[in-house]
């Protein structure tokens, strides 16, 4: 499969917002210079959301995704490398994977990457509360490279940690299924491909499929996520304050609005 018309037609993508419409279960509003993002390629993706420039970038790619400490289109922002490896194959199974139409393994990767998700990669979740708890940081971006999985994850730890409700963490995590072209951009992807290589794929409609599951999010996903802290942990507080030190009263100061 090839990566830079992935990266491409992800970078196309407006999976960007913030949480300023959403409230805490007792109906206070949150503050709307924290933003969720697929990757940060365009000044338009933080100026719908935001009437400032940025003061920090959270990077959540590995090397292999083009995550690094910079951004040539937001060059002032001070841009934090902080990569999570999601799930432990290498970016040439999945294609092998998607060109095979191997949508069952695919949904398993995903479903193991959230699992692992809830007792994994503690020391950069940590790190990633520790700047969003800086007030000097402010206004911040977060992203990976479709801004689903582990920007998904980041996310419904921050907004359940304000005291933000279940039901409305989840539809901002379902969200991206309106804010990813998923149907145009799978097909896209096959079109690019069927155009471009030698290769017949061999279930060109299968392969399609595993692309926009791929590309998407899928409800049982961020149950898997948020069970796994429950089990693992006593619920979302207990995992962020006793595990990683968060310092939730201070995070609730700054981001909460009375």
């Amino acid at each position: 499969m090839d990566k830079n018309i992935v990266k491409t037609l992800l970078q196309d993508q407006n999976n960007t917002r913030n949480f300023g419409h959403l409230r805490t279960a007792d109906g206070r509003a949150l503050r709307p210079d924290i933003i969720r993002s697929n990757m940060l390629s365009r000044e338009k993706q933080i100026s719908c959301n935001i009437n400032q420039s940025l003061k920090t970038i959270v990077d959540l790619r590995i090397t292999e995704e083009g995550g690094g400490d910079e951004n040539e289109i937001f060059s002032s922002a001070t841009i934090i490398s902080l990569p999570i490896l999601f799930g432990n194959l290498s970016p040439k199974k999945i294609g092998e994977w998607l060109m095979l139409g191997e949508i069952e393994k695919i949904d398993s990767f995903l479903e193991n990457g959230y699992l692992e998700f809830t007792t994994s990669f503690g020391t950069q979740i940590k790190t990633f509360f520790e700047l969003i708890t800086e007030e000097s940081n402010l206004p911040l971006a977060f992203h990976c490279s479709a801004g689903k999985d582990r920007t998904g994850t980041l996310a419904a730890l921050f907004l359940l940690a304000l005291g933000v409700s279940k039901e409305d963490v989840i539809a901002d995590y379902m969200e991206t299924n309106n804010r990813i072209k998923v149907e145009e951009t799978a097909k896209k992807i096959a079109e690019h491909f069927d155009n471009n290589t030698e290769m017949v794929l061999p279930h060109p409609e299968k392969s399609q499929e595993a692309l926009k599951l791929l590309l998407g999010v899928k409800l049982r996903w961020i149950e898997i996520f948020l069970e796994g802290i429950d089990r693992n942990f006593g619920g979302v507080d207990r995992y962020l304050e006793d595990e990683l030190q968060v310092d939730l009263h201070l995070l609730r100061k700054i981001y909460i609005i009375d």
